[in-house]
């Protein structure tokens, strides 16, 4: 694969990493509600963030781009975070409030995430290699895999994907893929390693396509059988969507 495509490939990963929570953060205040986002996806996905910069930060090869990058991604996080406290129902009234809610607790959070991360940077400097893969690789790795249940039960459990902007999904599943590509991308990759290096990537991939088709079950399916209510087919669909 040629350098220069290689290039664009890295920024484009780190740019939509970046941006990721954009979407949502614009929906959420377009809307003045976050109703229909998890928060338990948002609070595991700014954990999993905090450990990661403090991982890349403290690599010896340092990549300040992808650290600071990560960093922003949790930053955004806690800006969704805030978003939950400012737009509550009991604020209702108070909506001309809402956005400096959103600064001083926005701010609040990324103090905290900047403050952690420095603590996680020293003890991962003073940890073994294995266990600081473990902890900054590993952990967040499956703590950004389990972040999506929790969007997919208040998928479930509303029967809705009101709320949730798919903008995330787009963004993460071409970061993800641009990420894997340039993994795979030397001339002299041992395939094996590739594929453990970009396994993260990969199992976000596959968490958005199961994300995307029980939102299409969902939206289609379920909204066909309260208009028809004949359906066996659909009726089936809306009672797993129920389960």
């Amino acid at each position: 694969m040629p350098e220069w495509l290689v290039l664009i490939l890295s920024i484009t990963g780190i740019v939509c990493f970046m941006m990721m929570m954009v979407p949502q953060i614009f929906k959420n205040w377009r809307s003045q509600s976050t109703d229909g986002m998890s928060l338990a996806l948002i609070i595991t996905w700014h954990v999993a963030a905090v450990l990661t910069t403090a991982y890349f930060a403290a690599a010896p090869n340092i990549s300040v781009l992808v650290a600071l990058s990560i960093f922003v991604f949790a930053g955004c996080c806690g800006v969704c975070e805030s978003q939950v406290l400012a737009y509550r129902p009991s604020r209702k009234h108070e909506k001309n409030n809402s956005c400096c809610v959103v600064l001083g607790v926005s701010t609040l959070l990324l103090a905290v995430s900047a403050a952690v991360a420095c603590a996680l940077f020293a003890a991962f400097r003073a940890m073994p290699a294995d266990a600081t893969y473990v902890v900054g690789n590993v952990l967040p790795s499956i703590l950004l895999g389990a972040g999506f249940l929790p969007q997919m039960y208040e998928f479930i459990s509303r029967r809705s994907v009101q709320g949730y902007s798919f903008g995330v999904t787009v963004f993460d599943l071409v970061g993800c893929s641009a990420n894997t590509a340039v993994i795979f991308a030397p001339a002299g990759v041992v395939a094996q390693e590739a594929l453990k290096e970009s396994a993260p990537f990969l199992a976000i991939i596959a968490m958005h396509i199961v994300l995307l088709a029980l939102a299409v079950l969902i939206k289609c399916c379920c909204s066909a059988g309260g208009e028809t209510g004949s359906s066996k087919t659909v009726e089936v669909a809306c009672v797993v969507a129920e389960c």
